[in-house]
Order: C-alpha cells, then sequence, then structure tokens
C-alpha cells in the first residue's frame, strides 16, 4: 500500500516512488522555479511548452528556464 505516491504535474497520473523525473519549471502561480514530477520526459517538455504562453512565466533566453 502506497500512501503518498506522486502525481504527474502534466496529467496527473500517479508515479511509482523511484520512477519519476523530477524536471525544474516555472509555474504561472509561483515567482521560483520549482521542481516538480513529471511520468515521462515527453510530459515535462509539453508542460514546459504549454507554459510558455502564459502571462506571468517569463523564461530566460540564455539558460531556458
Amino acid at each position: 500500500m502506497a500512501l503518498f505516491k506522486k502525481k504527474c504535474t502534466y496529467c496527473g497520473s500517479k508515479i511509482n516512488k523511484g520512477e519519476e523525473i523530477w524536471e525544474e519549471v516555472k509555474i504561472p502561480e509561483f515567482t521560483q522555479i520549482c521542481l516538480q514530477p513529471f511520468c515521462s520526459e515527453e510530459h515535462a517538455e509539453l508542460f514546459k511548452k504549454n507554459i510558455k504562453g502564459t502571462k506571468r512565466t517569463s523564461y530566460c533566453p540564455r539558460c531556458g528556464m
């Protein structure tokens, strides 16, 4: 029984412990970059691509964050 499973930030599916992929991403509600769990590299890239268009999110062109 797993009480504290992580959920993918992009799709919301539950991820088994040790299988999550951690990425530093900008979340529009916060002012800083946060470490978030994803179920795959593809979902991490899709999240970054979809968030770029949000008004409150600005990425640094030099470092990509």
